[in-house]
């Protein structure tokens, strides 16, 4: 099976368990990860890297997107993200909806990164699922997916 459809497998997956999550009431742990991640994503609105560099586990990995590059260790998030961030001349990450489940958290988001005045490169809106695990305090791996039929 390719990446893509295993993805939407997982996505589907995940898409069910909400009903089981919102049924359930959450731990203190589990509300303390979902506001740890909502802040992460809000400090996207930052451009600055290095705000974000202490959400981040020395071994993160992330998935940028289906099938896109694998970053992995803080160092090649700063060189990936941080010239990226800078270029921009707005980043703002609406958080939808959380759910956790232990360490693993799930948000909804719509990303938006908007251009500098001037620039030939179209303003981007992504509908994304993030899926988080939180160690320690600390984000060691997150993926993004695009929401289905977004």
């Amino acid at each position: 099976m390719d990446e893509t459809a295993l993805s939407r497998r997982a996505m589907a997956g995940l898409a069910a368990l909400t009903p089981l999550l919102v049924s359930k009431p959450v731990s203190a742990d589990e509300q303390a990860n979902i506001a740890f991640v909502t802040k992460f994503c809000d400090d996207w609105s930052s451009k600055d890297v290095e705000k974000l560099i202490p959400y981040l586990a020395p071994e993160i990995e992330y998935h940028v997107f289906e099938g896109g590059p694998v970053v992995k260790g803080i160092d090649q998030f700063r060189a990936q993200m941080g010239g990226f961030m800078k270029g921009m001349r707005e980043i703002t990450w609406e958080t939808k909806r959380s759910a956790a489940i232990g360490d693993l958290v799930i948000n909804e988001r719509i990303d938006h990164f908007i251009q500098p005045e001037g620039s030939t490169r179209p303003d981007n809106h992504f509908h994304i699922a993030g899926v988080f695990i939180v160690r320690g305090g600390k984000i060691v791996y997150w993926k993004d997916w695009r929401m289905p039929g977004a």
